[in-house]
């Protein structure tokens, strides 16, 4: 419900901006773990065996599309390709067992964001934005130890779309020749669990994913360094 409220009134702040001015712009992302947020390590032990769940270095990566509603909001949209990249390790002294295993979920994102800014010098602006976001992911993921093929994980996605909550701050500097220059931080916050990890070893959690088999949480959540280029009108 609240989803549909932000697009039906990004909507309407669309169709009342059709005369004002767009910005298009390329946008890069570096994907920052934070523990704050709940985007750091995941840890879990069952039956002697130890899993943690740790990220690697993600990114998003796509594009911009700003437009004018006045002289005070503006609403931006786009879209994104997300690479998050973790590792799952474990460990079990009963079997002598130390190993890990390398995998990506991968998901394309469409925001909904409404930005206000306010000038603090002749090209220096600061800018607040707030919004949701629809999040395609692509097919389950599967993967083996990179030393016991008999170690194996295999994530499954909650649903194929999913929503998001959105956050950003930024500054920008802006010029009549070059363009506009952008350098911000941002939220991503899903309102639920992006994916579940069932981890197995031989005849460990042979029966995932059943009901009662063991997972590891995926909470999708993280913060960015965003970098932003709009080009000059």
């Amino acid at each position: 419900m609240i989803n549909r409220i932000f697009i039906l009134f990004f909507s309407v702040s669309i169709a009342q901006a059709q005369e004002k001015q767009a910005f298009f712009a390329l946008q890069y992302k570096p994907i920052i773990p934070a523990a704050y947020f709940n985007a750091a390590n995941i840890s879990n032990e069952w039956d002697n065996f130890k899993f943690d769940l740790s990220p690697r270095y993600s990114y998003s990566l796509g594009m911009v599309v700003r437009r004018e509603v006045n002289k005070t909001f503006s609403f931006e949209t786009g879209i994104n390709y997300i690479d998050r990249n973790y590792r799952l390790s474990t460990s079990n002294s009963t079997i002598s067992l130390n190993d890990f295993t390398d995998f990506s979920l991968r998901s394309y994102e469409i925001p909904y964001q409404l930005l206000t800014n306010v000038r603090v010098s002749d090209n220096i602006y600061l800018n607040v934005a707030f919004g949701v976001s629809h999040n395609i992911f692509a097919s389950d993921v599967y993967s083996e130890g990179e030393e016991d093929y008999k170690f194996i994980q295999n994530t499954l996605k909650r649903r194929r779309i999913q929503m998001a909550m959105l956050a950003n701050i930024g500054a920008e500097y802006r010029t009549e020749k070059y363009g506009i220059f952008y350098i911000g931080a941002s939220l991503h916050r899903p309102w639920d669990e992006i994916g579940r990890i069932y981890p197995e070893y031989d005849y460990f959690n042979e029966s995932a994913p059943s009901l009662d088999a063991h997972y590891l949480e995926v909470l999708g959540n993280f913060v960015t360094i965003d970098l932003r280029y709009f080009f000059h009108d």
